[in-house]
C-alpha cells in the first residue's frame, strides 16, 4: 500500500537491513525496562546510627539479701548529779515534797556568850575617852565614826575630789564643748570647788585649777551654777556642802 502511495523518489528498503536492526532494537528496549524496574527496587540505604546492642540474660539463682545494718550505738549514761547536801536543822527551807508525817525538829540550846578574859583589857590612847572605838582617832569628836563625812566648825559638810556627793541629784547638765576649742581640736582640764546652798542650789564656784584656754572655764562655771540638789539633812536641818570636782574636756575621735 505504501508503495503505491510513496513517490518514486523513494526506494524499496532491503528487508536485510530491517532484520538486523529489529532485535538490537528490542534488546535496547527491554535493557531500559529493566534498568528503570532494577531502579525503583534496588535502593540501598546506609543506618544513620549505630544499631542497638541487646544482650540477653538469664536469672539462674536468686542472690541473698544483704545483712541489716547494726544498731545504734546506745549512748553512753549520764553521770548522776550529786544529791544537794541537806539543809542545816536550823535553817527554814520550803519542801517540795509534803509529806505524811511531819518530822519533829528538836530545839536546840542557846549558844553561849563568849565571855572575854578579865586579864584582857582594851586599848585606851592617852588622850582617848574610856568608852572610845578601837581605830579611833586621839583627840577626835565624841561618839565618832570611822570613816564616816567629817563635819568642820563651819557648818558645811566637805566631800574630798573623787568622791560622790551624799545627795540626790535633780538637774545637771554638763558643760557644752567650747566652739572655737572644738574647731582647733584643744583638750585640757578644769578643777572647781562649788558650794551647794541650804536650798540645793550651787550658791558659789571657785576655780581651782585654771584651764590654758579660757573658753573652758567659762563652760565649766556656767554649767555648774544651773545645778540642782536635794538639801542635805543633818540632825533635821539642812547643810551646804561643799564639793572638788574636776571636769576634763576631751574630744571622742572614731
Amino acid at each position: 500500500m505504501f508503495e503505491s502511495v510513496a513517490p518514486k523518489a523513494f526506494h524499496r528498503r532491503r528487508k536485510r537491513l530491517l532484520y538486523e536492526v529489529l532485535p538490537l532494537s528490542i534488546a535496547v528496549h527491554a535493557l531500559a525496562v529493566a534498568g528503570a524496574v532494577l531502579s525503583t527496587i534496588w535502593t540501598v540505604a546506609f543506618p544513620e546510627e549505630s544499631p542497638r546492642l541487646v544482650r540477653a540474660y538469664s536469672l539462674a539463682t536468686i542472690p541473698d539479701p544483704p545483712p541489716p545494718p547494726p544498731p545504734p550505738a546506745a549512748p553512753a549514761p549520764k553521770p548522776a548529779a550529786p544529791a544537794p547536801p541537806p539543809p542545816p536543822i536550823d535553817q527554814i527551807v520550803a519542801p517540795t515534797i509534803i509529806p505524811d508525817i511531819i518530822p519533829q525538829i528538836p530545839e536546840l540550846p542557846p549558844p553561849a556568850q563568849p565571855v572575854a578574859p578579865a586579864a584582857e583589857t582594851a586599848p585606851v590612847a592617852s588622850d582617848g575617852a574610856a568608852d572610845g572605838q578601837p581605830g579611833g582617832t586621839a583627840g577626835g569628836v565624841g561618839q565618832g565614826v570611822p570613816g564616816a563625812i567629817p563635819f568642820p566648825d563651819d557648818g558645811r559638810v566637805h566631800i574630798e575630789r573623787g568622791k560622790n556627793l551624799p545627795v540626790e541629784t535633780v538637774s545637771q547638765d554638763f558643760p557644752r564643748y567650747p566652739a572655737d576649742a572644738l574647731k582647733k581640736g584643744l583638750e585640757d582640764q578644769v578643777v572647781v570647788r562649788y558650794i551647794i546652798g541650804k536650798n540645793g542650789r550651787v550658791v558659789d564656784v571657785q576655780i581651782l585649777s585654771h584651764a590654758s584656754f579660757v573658753s573652758f572655764d567659762t563652760a565649766a562655771v556656767e554649767a555648774i551654777r544651773q545645778w540642782r540638789f536635794r538639801p542635805m539633812i543633818k540632825d533635821g536641818m539642812p547643810v551646804e556642802v561643799e564639793h572638788d570636782l574636776a571636769i576634763n574636756f576631751v574630744l571622742v575621735r572614731r
